[in-house]
């Protein structure tokens, strides 16, 4: 009788053990989703702009870009009234405009069929090759992120994990496809770099 009392118990106590191990779980992946969502809405800069419509209507003032609104994408336009937000499936593309020391650059972030993010533009050889990132700032001669390149109309990411950077991912990229040998050295500066595409 005890022997059954105490292996009774142990299996409740198990049980127990396992059902609140599991609650523990399932509270991690809740508190890890909210994390998730908290920090992909995170304010990002807002730079003065130019949104194109897919209707080809174009909007001026301050947007910022890739934001979550409704588990879709969207560009945030500020007004003075508050923002307003444009969901990335209308907008065909955006140039933003950044004053540094006295010399202001447009960087051009394009819609991509298949995609919903918008692609910042980095170099454009011809209409069929292009290389692109999903930065949403302006293009400052640094690349930073996951690079894509586009080539005979299919957008390929060439991330690689192991490697030190973007940088390097484009060299390897170009090595393999060449089967040549370029090091960093080889290239002073990303334009010289991209011309290799």
């Amino acid at each position: 009788m005890t022997s059954k009392i105490n292996l009774s118990f142990f299996v409740l106590l198990g049980f127990l053990a396992f059902n609140t191990k599991a609650l523990a779980q399932d509270e991690n992946l809740d508190l890890f989703n909210q994390q998730l969502f908290f920090y992909s809405n995170l304010d990002h800069d807002f730079y003065d702009g130019e949104i194109t419509m897919k209707n080809n209507e174009t909007i001026n003032g301050f947007v910022s870009l890739n934001h979550i609104d409704n588990q879709h994408y969207a560009v945030i336009l500020s007004t003075d009234d508050g923002c307003i937000y444009i969901p990335n499936e209308d907008v065909s593309s955006v140039t933003l405009f950044n004053a540094h020391k006295g010399e202001t650059t447009a960087t051009k972030f394009v819609a991509i069929e298949g995609y919903d993010k918008l692609f910042r533009e980095l170099y454009i050889k011809d209409e069929d090759s292009a290389i692109y990132d999903l930065i949403e700032a302006p293009y400052d001669s640094k690349i930073i992120n996951d690079v894509y390149i586009k080539e005979n109309n299919t957008l390929v990411s060439i991330d690689d994990f192991w490697t030190s950077g973007p940088k390097k991912d484009l060299i390897n990229y170009i090595n393999k496809r060449d089967n040549t040998d370029f090091k960093r050295k080889d290239f002073k500066s990303l334009n010289t770099l991209f011309a290799k595409l």
